[in-house]
């Protein structure tokens, strides 16, 4: 009997031992190495590899601190979710933790930098300044992901050939996988470029990407294919936006121009700074309000059909502005106006002062060329006009824009009347560049016999040329004929 007794007290201490195996406590943190702070309000998940359903909760605190005060001896996982990922476009990371024995055990969750996130989507970077953009195109009625659309981007660079220095549009594109997920690498940093995304005939607006100094940028794009209207007419969609636009110091700004770039109708601001904009199309899309005195302002909004997007704006005072008076006596005259009067009296083209620009203009610089011989407009993709001429093929183009001196785009051939070559619409339009205030003269050539030579690129099109007051040094050229 006292055999059997021992027996079962010795049974009892090797299960004893059995179940009272190590543990330790494990404390982390999770932090975000693309904002460089700790990531607060994270759920952390801790499971073994072959059940997940085995393991310990917890969740970060606002230094992005955790602990689990009990676990058991073995091989663990940890990983967290958090909006931030989502966000970034990245996996959660994932961690292993072997306990083996009683302790503290410390853990650190990271999000990558945002030169690891880009050297994985894009490989090392030709030069330390440039970024990666990526997000993902979705459709604005289901929200599913739109594959195969493209991404476009472009910007203009700087460049110096035969001895002189221009410039040129930069242009990237990036086509949707699956997912909806695009790329575009080698972006330049600290810039603002112009974007949009499109599939077939579809088109989100053109909006003004800000790409910061770092190397990740995230930029979605929601594109309605339910909209009506062709590239030559105003398109029209079920999107609203309603705001209300307001001076710096609060008070509402009556009679402002609001207007969805490229779609819609434009609205006016009531007595207490309201409205609304009830047709535009859906999707991303870039709204800009206007007031006289004040300086305009741009903001990129999602529009869904059925829901409205609501947005507050206020105004910045843009000054005093009257028209620049020339004064010859004791001030040289630039060399540009010089060549513009030339050209002027030799009567080759159309050549507008800012006067008449503005005495021909609402809100945008193209719309002081309607009646312009050899000249129509057409409504971009995005937003603004399009500059539309016939070549000596007797087929419509796009001339090459001259702003300052430089060219800003390229002189395409359209494919036909109504359906112009996409890459036309996707440029920047001068409407999007230059506001009719800051303009001093305009010249136009409908025909590349008319070009003047400096300007002249082997083209089929004709040639607009722009100069604004800081280029011309404030002094706005005359007429010629007027000085008689």
């Amino acid at each position: 009997m006292t055999l059997g007794v021992g027996a079962a007290l010795l049974a009892a201490t090797v299960a004893g031992r059995v179940h009272a195996q190590p543990a330790a406590r494990l404390r982390g943190v999770v932090f975000d190495s693309v904002a460089r702070a700790p990531l607060a309000d994270a759920a952390v998940r801790v499971f073994r590899s072959n059940q997940a359903a085995d393991g310990f909760d917890a969740r970060t605190d606002s230094q992005g601190g955790f602990s689990v005060p009990v676990l058991p001896a073995g091989t663990w996982l940890v990983s967290f979710l958090h909006p931030r990922l989502d966000a970034l476009r990245i996996e959660a990371p994932l961690a292993q933790v072997q306990v083996v024995e009683a302790g503290t055990i410390t853990l650190t969750l990271a999000i990558p930098g945002a030169a690891t996130l880009a050297r994985r989507l894009c490989g090392v970077p030709p030069e330390d300044s440039l970024a990666v953009v990526t997000g993902d195109v979705r459709d604005a009625t289901q929200r599913r992901p739109v594959a195969g659309a493209m991404v476009r981007a472009s910007w203009p660079e700087w460049v110096f050939a035969n001895k002189k220095m221009g410039r040129e549009d930069a242009v990237r594109e990036a086509r949707a996988d699956s997912t909806g997920q695009f790329v575009l690498c080698h972006v330049p940093q600290n810039s603002i470029v112009t974007a949009l995304a499109y599939l077939g005939a579809d088109t989100t607006g053109v909006i003004e990407l800000s790409v910061p100094t770092a190397e990740y940028v995230v930029a979605d794009f929601v594109l309605d294919r339910t909209a009506t209207g062709a590239p030559t007419r105003e398109r029209r969609g079920a999107g609203t936006v309603r705001g209300v636009v307001t001076t710096p110091n609060g008070q509402p700004l009556v009679n402002a121009v609001a207007r969805v770039l490229g779609s819609g109708s434009p609205a006016r601001s009531d007595s207490a700074g309201r409205f609304r904009v009830a047709d535009a199309v859906a999707g991303t899309q870039t709204l800009e309000v206007r007031s006289v005195g004040f300086e305009p302002q741009r903001i990129p909004v999602v529009l869904r059909a059925g829901e409205v997007a609501n947005v507050a704006i206020a105004l910045a005072s843009s000054g005093t502005r009257i028209d620049t008076v020339r004064v010859t006596a004791g001030r040289v005259v630039p060399w540009q106006v010089e060549r513009i009067e030339a050209r002027w009296k030799q009567g080759l083209g159309v050549i507008m002062d800012g006067a008449t620009i503005r005495e021909r203009t609402s809100t945008t610089l193209t719309t002081a060329l309607w009646n312009v011989p050899g000249v129509r407009l057409g409504n971009r993709l995005g937003s603004g006009n399009t500059i539309i001429m016939r070549g000596q093929n007797g087929r419509e183009c796009f001339p090459r824009i001259f702003l300052d001196g430089y060219s800003i785009s390229r002189g395409i051939t359209a494919t036909t009347a109504r359906n112009p070559n996409l890459d036309g619409f996707v440029e920047l339009s001068l409407d999007e560049i230059v506001t009719p205030g800051d303009v001093l003269a305009m010249e136009v050539y409908d025909n590349p016999m008319k070009v003047p030579p400096e300007f002249f690129s082997g083209g089929d099109c004709g040639v607009v040329l722009v100069w604004t007051g800081y280029a011309l040094k404030k002094v706005a050229p005359i007429d010629p004929r007027r000085r008689q």
